[in-house]
């Protein structure tokens, strides 16, 4: 009975339920708070990268996606203005603001107009007499640009010829209206200004050696413009000396000079193509006689071309 009584299942044995208790709490509920606490962190990290991510990408839409401006390179228009046949009016668009327009005619003087950031800019261009290009380069505030190259042509008044001197002779006649003053320019040097208070024009300049660019304009009394623009070649010209040989007058002498090589001259008598004699000549002087005949007018052209392809003739005349 006694043994009956200590295993009495009434009684049960404290000591083993309070080592199975301890064992519970040792092995399970340590393990399974760690692993929800790391899955909720993983949740908070995961959840707040898409917050940030979200937000970023709301903000990138609302500074950028809606606010964006399709770019386009500078809008160039050239028209011709009614009133008066020697302008154009050149107009300039662009939606980021225009930065600078620059216009040359040919390949001469580049012209530079400020944009100051405006989106449209409107400017008059006086065309110049004769055939040339019209060239034009725009540039936005982003440095994006737009060309335009167009050839006008434009009959003038305005005369330009070399003299046997070597110089540049201008020549115009208004008609009705005053000339207040003329200009000239050689390339990109300063311009010259001559007074002229009348209705023609008969001036002669100095040219310069070389190739250039000769810019002339007419100004009349209502401030109406006239330009010619005219490419030179300021070389040296021939210059013909035509002499009696002595006291009989029995021959003429052509003496004939230039800084330059001379090349070629060729003499017509008495205005017959069959009497047209012609030299290949070398040289800076060359000399000659052409005897004179009698009972006849003697008329002699003598023509001379230096190796700058320059020409000079002389026409006289002596009846004996």
């Amino acid at each position: 009975m006694n043994q009956i009584l200590a295993t009495n299942p009434q009684e049960p044995d404290k000591r083993v339920k309070k080592e199975k208790n301890k064992s519970t709490i040792r092995t399970s509920a340590p393990t399974d708070i760690k692993k929800v606490t790391k899955v909720f962190a993983i949740i908070l990290l995961i959840f707040g990268v898409f917050i940030v991510g979200t937000g970023s990408y709301a903000m990138y839409r609302s500074s950028f996606g809606q606010e964006q401006v399709a770019i386009v390179n500078p809008v160039i228009s050239v028209e011709p203005i009614e009133e008066d046949d020697t302008m154009l009016l050149l107009n300039v668009s662009s939606n980021i603001g225009i930065d600078t327009i620059v216009y040359q005619w040919n390949d001469g003087r580049e012209t530079t107009l400020s944009g100051n950031g405006n989106a449209y800019f409107s400017q008059k261009i006086q065309i110049p007499t004769g055939s040339n290009i019209l060239n034009i380069t725009v540039t936005d505030i982003q440095q994006q640009q737009s060309t335009y190259s167009k050839k006008y042509e434009l009959d003038s008044k305005i005369n330009l010829e070399a003299t046997e001197a070597g110089k540049i002779r201008i020549t115009y006649e208004s008609g009705d209206t005053e000339i207040a003053y003329m200009t000239y320019r050689w390339d990109d040097r300063p311009e010259e200004t001559i007074n002229i208070d009348a209705y023609t024009i008969d001036q002669e300049i100095e040219t310069l050696s070389g190739r250039h660019t000769l810019t002339v304009v007419v100004v009349d009394v209502n401030n109406r413009t006239e330009t010619k623009v005219q490419e030179t070649n300021g070389v040296s010209i021939p210059k013909i000396d035509i002499r009696f040989n002595n006291d009989e007058r029995t021959a003429y002498v052509v003496t004939v000079t230039d800084d330059v090589e001379l090349q070629e001259v060729i003499v017509t008598l008495d205005e017959d193509e069959t009497q047209k004699f012609g030299q290949k000549i070398s040289g800076t002087e060359f000399q000659f006689e052409i005897p004179l005949k009698e009972n006849s007018d003697n008329k002699m052209k003598v023509e001379v071309t230096n190796s700058d392809d320059q020409k000079t003739e002389r026409m006289v005349m002596f009846t004996k």
